[in-house]
């Protein structure tokens, strides 16, 4: 029988209506809190445009409208990552740091090769994967992280 830990993971990233509605609802919630606020100190209605801006990039993100939202991600036996963007564009790296809150969301943040300073970040929400592609992915950053040591929470 074959290890499934030395297994390359093809994962097909595909939009969450879960990470849709954190969005929407995270921003509503910080919409509200302003408004609140605002009746004692009306200048914070100056905040409005901000969060709406900021919503809409959030939504750009959940949507993976971007040019470079993550949508393949490979997990390659040896603990190498390689992940294409939207654009079709592959790039090769490693695991920063994982984390996972149950089974429904993992956060990983993922650095290029070459790239000292920057990381991305990947969030994946349960409907994000598909059932097996989530589970095999989370024993695997569980069970057997990769060899670069990264940082599980």
């Amino acid at each position: 029988m074959a290890n499934p830990f030395a297994d390359t993971l093809h994962l097909n990233v595909r939009v969450s209506a879960a990470h849709r509605a954190f969005v929407l609802a995270l921003h509503i919630a910080a919409a509200a809190v302003i408004g609140v606020l605002s009746a004692g100190r009306p200048w914070l209605l100056g905040l409005l445009p901000v969060i709406a801006v900021l919503a809409r990039h959030a939504h750009r993100n959940a949507v993976l409208e971007r040019a470079d939202s993550i949508v393949r991600l490979r997990y390659q036996y040896d603990g190498h990552w390689r992940w294409q963007r939207r654009d079709g564009v592959w790039q090769r790296g490693h695991l920063v740091s994982a984390f996972t809150a149950g089974d429904w969301l993992m956060v990983l943040r993922l650095r290029a090769e070459g790239d000292r300073l920057r990381s991305r970040s990947c969030i994946l929400f349960r409907d994000a994967l598909s059932a097996r592609a989530h589970r095999r992915l989370r024993a695997r950053l569980t069970i057997a992280p990769p060899r670069g040591g990264a940082e599980q929470a």
